[in-house]
């Protein structure tokens, strides 16, 4: 009863940064003195801080003090493994990123990938001009099937990872608690925390990159199937017809619906309609941009992934009746023209009302990786 108590409180403050002593006893039901005992611990501990009003008590006694919750007291490290690169950032208690980094992910896949990424965020750290005890821990997204509750990445077929203990090889490399999760999970936790699910809570968060992959907030909370594979949509077949040809893959693991949306995908269609090699500088970035611009030839390229795409949204709506979809990752930073297009393709075959839209929260995916610790860590903090 005590520690949770306690845990209310500071979770009371974080809500409600310069409430009064008796602002929370009042709040949260819980007697005056108690309240007192445990703000007085919290301000030893270095979780909150206090100081006089500016403004006097109604009754017009003395200036009260207000209690802060101190977002400064440790750091959070968000990382995001990519097939194409990995983005790191420390952040604060309350997700503002002081510092961040990013390197290519293919140079190094292989036996020194996990040795690469401890050594870039002990580098990060350190020009952050941060010790290891301001660090409260790592949060990892990983592109693939990730068994959290052991720490092992069972499948991640853009970086070549099968079964790998990616948690306890990073904690004997790293001096804190390292926790991870499907990195499309931890771009929903993202938009969770800073996004739509301040007001929202039945969304999905569907991210486009190197593959396609959806994370599933449910009543609030992140849902991942009961053995880590909910939310999987690289695998969903768009077009039966075509599923049952040979097709090229990206990856070998890969699914359907990763081979015909995916950024690769993308590319290797424009290769192959101009016959030139793959050492030619197209990238779907590229052929977004070109189709913003009404090219032609990039508006066709691009027009069969997106038919796909909007028959994949139609599926996962007809099955789960989100409030909202959020699309997320690389190619959805070019994807605000095409909203419509969608729109209209997913009206003429489903009657359910579905709100579509670009996530608006920069860098989602490292806040989501940082939120993921608060939420996962046993501590105080714990969500």
């Amino acid at each position: 009863m005590k520690d949770l108590n306690k845990r209310k409180i500071i979770h009371y403050i974080q809500r409600n940064q310069g409430s009064s002593r008796s602002d929370i006893s009042k709040a949260l039901f819980i007697s005056k003195p108690t309240v007192s005992n445990f703000v007085d611990e919290l301000l030893s501990e270095g979780w909150v801080s206090e100081k006089e009003s500016e403004k006097g008590s109604s009754s017009g006694g003395r200036k009260p003090y207000q209690v802060f919750f101190n977002q400064d007291a440790y750091y959070l490290v968000g990382v995001d493994i990519g097939g194409t690169s990995i983005e790191m950032a420390v952040m604060n208690l309350a997700g503002e990123i002081i510092n961040k980094t990013a390197f290519e992910t293919q140079l190094y896949v292989g036996s020194q990938l996990i040795a690469v990424i401890a050594d870039n965020v002990t580098n990060l750290i350190q020009n952050s001009n941060l010790e290891n005890d301001q660090i409260f821990g790592v949060g990892i997204g990983v592109p693939g099937i990730t068994n959290v509750n052991d720490g092992i990445v069972m499948d991640a077929p853009s970086i070549g990872w099968k079964n790998i203990p990616l948690q306890s090889h990073l904690e004997e490399l790293l001096p804190f608690p390292v926790y991870l999760d499907n990195d499309v999970n931890v771009a929903a936790l993202g938009e969770l925390w800073k996004g739509v699910g301040k007001t929202n809570y039945n969304f999905l968060m569907i991210t486009l990159g190197t593959g396609i992959g959806c994370g599933l907030i449910i009543n609030g909370q992140l849902y991942r199937g009961s053995s880590y594979a909910a939310g999987e949509i690289g695998y969903m077949v768009t077009d039966k017809d075509s599923a049952e040809k040979k097709y090229e893959h990206t990856f070998t693991g890969y699914g359907f619906l990763d081979n015909h949306v995916g950024g690769p995908s993308i590319t290797r269609r424009m290769l192959n309609y101009l016959g030139e090699t793959e050492e030619s500088e197209w990238t779907a970035k590229k052929i977004f941009q070109m189709a913003n611009q009404r090219d032609e030839t990039a508006l066709e390229i691009l027009n069969e992934p997106l038919s796909h795409l909007s028959f994949g949204l139609i599926n996962v709506i007809s099955l789960l009746n989100p409030e909202r979809i959020v699309l997320g990752g690389r190619i959805s930073k070019s994807m605000n023209q095409f909203l419509p297009y969608l729109s209209t393709t997913i009206e003429k075959h489903i009657p359910i009302q579905t709100e579509l839209e670009t996530t608006g929260v920069k860098d989602v995916s490292l806040l989501g990786a940082g939120y993921l610790l608060l939420k996962e860590h046993d501590s105080i903090l714990k969500m």
